[in-house]
């Protein structure tokens, strides 16, 4: 039979595979995930071994541990999945209780003999399809953008497998017989779709996992690599990224945009006089004041030291100027835990404005902000000042901003 013919491969895949997941776990053993995936492994290396063993075991405990195994492995199989998305734990337990109810049900026809051969393999059949629906389902219906196509994968061919599995319960429902047992016919294709699947599974599921695990893995990196560390905010680079996007949609479609650059005054003696973990409690509660009061369609991140940026998407200028002084305002009247009586802390904003003009760098405009947050500075802080427009304009690239104001 086709089902038994391809079984030595399978069982020679599980063992190989077992081995490499547990190497995996142990290296990383603060995986909780991959603690469950080797351990889905391990209940496949005794199946693999006591399927390679053969007459070496008597044969109540060979068909009992290789009947128990598969669905010990899914079980596993379904934690480790539920554990990666952070979901569905609950669940788990449904799939823990099909592995276990149904040992007493195997060592029973185990000990009968090969007159309940069928039965037996009807009833693991029957759990495996259940077992692998409630994987399936829980990959489908989790939204995570990120691993999208990794679960789509998984889940479809769990959903596969759970298919042809149903299909040998009901071919056996239908004719009393296992679908190996029937020739020709609706049957042998079954059975032969069995023996793909199979072996199949044992690549595929485990490779899906991986395909899991480092789409997530490579998505953490590039986040940590465009944010800063302290306030979780875009860091400069994750800025850049930004601000081009958001220039090249006011190239295409014309959409206005302006952009302010924050800075806090008198930073420097908070440090001084408070410490740098004052400093650090300052910036981060000042970047929750500033997502407070942004759109979601807005973009905030720190520039580097006490300096933020705004990216204001389809604002115009009065627009960008009335949520300027919002924010000064909130800042300003914001007490900050530091001292007897709390610290007062105020902040210098430059706005610049797209205002339909041609030609314009991320660079050139964060320079604008920059200039214009100079003109703020000048004008005695806490206060905002606009880029001006016009042959003023001149200024641009020409007049930096002097290190030591702060």
């Amino acid at each position: 039979m086709l089902t038994y013919a391809i079984g030595f491969i399978q069982n020679v895949q599980l063992i190989c595979f077992a081995a490499v997941f547990i190497l995996m776990a142990w290296d990383d053993r603060e995986n909780r995930s991959l603690r469950w995936l080797a351990c889905a492994y391990v209940a496949g290396l005794v199946y693999g071994v006591a399927g390679l063993a053969g007459h070496a075991l008597p044969h109540w405990l060979r068909v009992t541990v290789m009947m128990e195994a598969t669905p010990i492995a899914y079980a596993f199989h379904y934690a480790g999945v539920a554990h990666f998305l952070g979901r569905g734990k609950r669940l788990l337990w449904i799939s823990a209780a099909m592995a276990i109810v149904s040992l007493p049900f195997y060592l029973y026809m185990g000990l009968a003999g090969n007159g309940w051969s069928a039965e037996l393999s009807t009833l693991n059949d029957l759990i495996l399809a259940l077992q692998t629906t409630l994987t399936a389902w829980l990959l489908f219906t989790t939204s995570d953008h990120v691993t999208r196509w990794a679960r789509a994968t998984m889940g479809g061919f769990l959903s596969v497998y759970a298919l042809v599995e149903y299909l040998r319960v009901a071919v056996y429902l239908r004719t009393g017989h296992m679908p190996g047992e029937l020739p020709g016919g609706f049957a042998n294709r079954v059975e032969i779709a069995s023996g793909i699947v199979y072996v199949v599974a044992c690549s595929i599921l485990p490779l899906a996992f991986i395909w899991m695990m480092n789409v997530r893995l490579h998505a953490n990196l590039n986040l940590k690599m465009l944010s800063d560390p302290l306030t979780e905010l875009l860091n400069r680079r994750g800025l850049q990224l930004a601000g081009e996007r958001e220039l090249a949609r006011y190239v295409r479609f014309g959409m206005d945009f302006a952009l302010v650059v924050a800075d806090l005054d008198h930073f420097k003696r908070i440090n001084d006089t408070f410490g740098h973990a004052a400093g650090d409690m300052v910036l981060t509660r000042t970047a929750g004041l500033l997502q407070h009061y942004l759109r979601q369609t807005d973009v905030l991140g720190r520039l580097g030291g006490e300096e933020f940026v705004l990216l204001l998407a389809g604002t115009e200028l009065p627009g960008a100027r009335l949520l300027v002084e919002r924010l000064r305002i909130a800042l300003a009247e914001t007490a900050f835990p530091l001292g007897e009586e709390g610290l007062q802390v105020t902040s210098s904003f430059g706005i610049t404005f797209t205002g339909g003009r041609k030609g314009l760098t991320w660079s050139g405009l964060l320079n604008e902000a920059d200039l214009a947050l100079y003109a703020a500075k000048r004008a005695g802080r806490n206060t905002c000042r606009i880029y001006p427009e016009g042959p003023e304009s001149a200024l641009l690239g020409v007049e930096k901003r002097p290190s030591q104001v702060a």
